[in-house]
């Protein structure tokens, strides 16, 4: 015969027992309609992602308006005499040094050649030693001018209206520039 859904919900109650409790024709109707919706709701098709490209406002160029300009802060007069000092120290340990480096540099040149442990070998390791100890006033300048510009960098980030870190840092330049030309002479003078 004919599969009939009241015929079909016999046959099943006949062999379903789900814990004492047979599936009536009721709950049958129930559980096809439950299975029927669920298959319509997975042959639908689903929904799209969210899009992880960036949307029109974030693609926006706004930049936030630039700072107000900083005031400059001139230099106080103690700083303004130390820093002439430290440049005036390393002058003057410059012109040690020029003084060293022209007097002992026909001693390394004769050493360059000489055998280790010579008295021309000795008297070239002797200028070169001369010329660290010269560079070494240069050198002491430069290590406080630096420690000065770190104190006054960190001392301004703090306090804008402390000043004298342009002028810190010209006079650091210029004490950088005959440390490193004494240094690259050294070098020179050692091969």
């Amino acid at each position: 015969g004919s599969w009939s859904p009241s015929r079909m919900a016999g046959l099943v109650q006949a062999r379903c027992d789900i814990g004492a409790r047979a599936i009536t024709v009721p709950n049958m109707k129930l559980l096809s309609m439950l299975t029927l919706s669920l298959i319509v709701v997975g042959c639908t098709t689903p929904a799209r992602p969210p899009s992880l490209l960036p949307r029109s406002i974030e693609s926006r160029a706004e930049a936030p308006p630039p700072p107000p300009a900083a005031v400059p802060v001139p230099v106080d007069a103690a700083t303004a005499a130390k820093l002439a000092a430290l440049v005036a120290e390393a002058n003057a340990g410059d012109a040690d040094f020029t003084k060293a480096d022209q007097s002992g540099a026909r001693a390394i040149a004769v050493a360059r050649n000489a055998p280790d442990g010579s008295e021309a070998w000795i008297d070239g390791e002797l200028v070169q030693s001369v010329l660290q100890v010269a560079r070494q006033r240069s050198a002491a300048a430069l290590a406080e001018i630096d420690a000065m510009a770190i104190a006054r960098g960190q001392l301004s980030y703090s306090d804008a209206g402390v000043g004298g870190l342009a002028e810190i840092q010209s006079a650091q330049s210029e004490i950088e520039r005959i440390v490193s030309r004494q240094t690259a002479r050294i070098t020179e003078l050692s091969r």
